[in-house]
């Protein structure tokens, strides 16, 4: 991680550049917080970008008090390929010299050393055209008027209710997904990464409609921690697991798993799915 300046010294009000540079392994994600200073320094702007030596980070700083500034050093938290925090890389703090506009130019100080003598106030007549916004209003007044009257004499329109839409339950459409994807023939062409990223969607999408638990946000580290959050029983949430610690190694871990264990995984999706409609779906009462 390298952190460069434009300069080393400004005057209050002025806006530097500090720009921070990290270079992180393939397998690793940056992560730029956001940086809040005290007075007297403020973070104007924020922005990354990418660059030849790794993620740009550029914030832009303004100083509102003379003599020599702190600025401390930026955090960066640097993740892994799931999202899970790895480690934390922190900036050396850097000094910077604010002196005021009349020490950067003399010019604007008296021969006495003192400052120039402020201005007298010019006054600032007030320039709303309010004769073109009276007319405006009364003509609007007429239009909504003869609007209104207009629609009076409109026969009134019966309106029907449209045809509600029912939509498929969870289970119905993780079930019509599973099957279509047993019909996509991805196990054939040996895409079992691909395979993998779709039945792990399909299980996560339907715990979500089904139980109204973000499992789409989820890793399955975060899952595994919140055991008792699913009504699932402890044999069907291994199988959740199981399915989803597969579909992590073929698509993080390039894990190439045999097709008898694609087929087999299958095959528990949709068990696991006919067998928790019990768990969210409720029973009619006769």
């Amino acid at each position: 991680m390298t952190v460069e300046m434009d300069t080393t010294y400004t005057t209050i009000g002025s806006p530097i550049t500090y720009a921070v540079t990290v270079k992180s392994p393939a397998d690793k994600m940056i992560q730029f917080p956001e940086w809040i200073l005290e007075d007297p320094l403020e973070v104007r702007s924020f922005s990354i970008q990418d660059g030849e030596e790794g993620k740009v980070g550029t914030f832009e700083l303004v100083f509102w008090d003379t003599g020599k500034v702190a600025i401390p050093g930026v955090s960066i938290a640097v993740l892994n390929s799931d999202s899970t925090f790895a480690y934390e890389m922190t900036a050396d703090t850097m000094i910077m010299d604010v002196v005021s506009v009349t020490e950067q130019d003399p010019t604007l100080r008296q021969a006495s050393g003192g400052l120039m003598p402020i201005k007298d106030p010019v006054p600032v007549r007030f320039p709303l055209p309010w004769q073109t916004i009276i007319l405006s209003l009364i003509m609007m007044a007429l239009l909504v008027s003869m609007i209104m009257i207009w629609k009076k004499r409109q026969k009134s329109e019966i309106s029907y209710e449209a045809r509600p839409e029912y939509l498929d339950g969870p289970d119905t459409v993780a079930l019509k997904k599973l099957d279509a994807l047993d019909q996509s023939g991805l196990l054939d062409k040996g895409d079992i990464k691909e395979f993998y990223a779709q039945l792990s969607l399909i299980l996560r999408e339907y715990a979500e409609n089904s139980l109204y638990i973000r499992a789409l946000e989820m890793t399955t580290e975060e899952i595994r921690d919140h055991r008792p959050v699913f009504p699932y029983t402890d044999d069907q949430l291994d199988t959740f697991l199981n399915i989803l610690s597969g579909a992590d190694m073929a698509k993080y871990a390039k894990h190439i798993a045999a097709l008898d264990q694609c087929t087999a995984h299958l095959d528990h999706a949709k068990s696991l799915v006919r067998d928790t409609v019990q768990c969210w779906k409720l029973t009619e009462i006769s």
